[in-house]
């Protein structure tokens, strides 16, 4: 064998290698990129039911306040009803009060 012909045999060999590199870094390439994009959908994801838990949660806190409301808008309702009771007995008992007084007067 030449010294020509031992280059090219190191000559290919090393193109191999270089080729070979270059097909190992291809796929690394393309298994990173997988990777990244199942990390970018997993935290899509997870962005997502945080934000659906969040407005769950606000949900259920307006709720509660529109229930708290309700609530304190009926007890307020039911002690204006109690003092319009009260008033109305009030002016009955004034009223037989006064026709007692009457009737006593007129005897």
């Amino acid at each position: 064998m030449t010294e020509i012909d031992e280059l090219k045999v190191i000559k290919n060999k090393e193109e191999a290698k270089k080729r070979s590199i270059a097909e190992l870094k291809e796929e690394m390439e393309k298994q990173l990129n997988q990777q990244i994009a199942e990390c970018n959908e997993k935290a899509k994801n997870l962005e997502n039911q945080i934000i659906n838990d969040y407005n769950k949660a606000i949900e259920e806190i307006k709720k509660s306040e529109s229930r708290k409301m309700a609530d304190a808008l009926d007890t307020q309702r039911a002690r204006s009803n109690v003092m319009k009771v009260d008033i109305s007995n009030r002016k009955l008992e004034e009223k037989v009060y006064n026709l007692i007084l009457e009737y006593i007067t007129k005897m």
